[in-house]
């Protein structure tokens, strides 16, 4: 929901005003906070050798994730949103990390086309708008949450296990489950509203989930995500 702050309109000015304003789903944000150049991520102090190169494909990339990966042994290469995926490929990434981002997949048909050639070449992960990215590269719906899930006490119960973890959650969107296709299966709900926050692929090294599992400021149950998909990668 927009909404419009002012000290000085009368709420039938602001109204007004507000209706005049293009809506949020409209306007692609991605290609606003990602990066323009492709950088390197430094490694941690006393870690001198990598065991392997993660590509970040930046569609607002939480800083953390790179921090994570670097953490667990990983060269982390950084690109912008707008990078084709022959031009990613050649980076000889041993994975591919999707991240967060703000915004509607709807309208964001050049990063569809991106991940529908990376997901069969590579064990990818993708978090948030990259999850949302990699449901409809394999042809499944998105829709617009009536209030959203914001804040840092979403409870996520994964389907495999029975496990129930606090998750972080930023997100005015989620993946229709009864659109799931092309060998996708759901593997975690929201226990609060039974909405899609992961799903797997019957071939594919894929891991997919809606929420946040770098959780910066926290909570931290989730960061074993990161060690699943290096896993994959191995």
């Amino acid at each position: 929901m927009m909404g419009i702050l002012s000290s000085v309109m009368t709420p039938q000015e602001a109204l007004k005003e507000l209706k005049s304003l293009p809506g949020y789903g409209s306007i692609d944000f991605v290609k606003e906070v990602a990066t323009d150049k492709p950088y390197q991520w430094e490694l941690p102090p006393g870690i001198t050798e990598s065991q392997h190169h993660i590509v970040i494909v930046d569609m607002g990339l939480k800083y953390n994730i790179a921090r994570i990966l670097a953490r667990f042994d990983c060269s982390v290469t950084v690109v912008p949103c707008t990078t084709p995926a022959p031009d990613i490929l050649k980076l000889k990434p041993d994975g591919i990390v999707l991240s967060p981002g703000p915004g509607d997949t709807a309208i964001l048909d050049y990063l569809t086309r991106t991940v529908k050639e990376l997901v069969y070449q590579k064990p990818v992960m993708g978090i948030c708008l990259g999850h949302q990215l990699i449901g409809r590269a394999f042809g499944a719906g998105t829709f617009k949450l009536k209030f959203g899930h914001r804040g840092g006490n979403h409870p996520v119960c994964d389907l495999a296990t029975g496990r129930v973890n606090i998750t972080t959650q930023n997100h005015g969107y989620a993946v229709d489950d009864d659109s799931l296709k092309g060998g996708l299966e759901v593997s975690q709900i929201n226990l609060n509203d039974g909405t899609v926050e992961g799903f797997s692929h019957k071939e594919l090294p894929l891991l997919s989930i809606q929420y946040h599992s770098e959780g910066a400021p926290g909570p931290q149950d989730n960061v074993y995500l990161f060690q699943r998909f290096l896993e994959m990668v191995r």
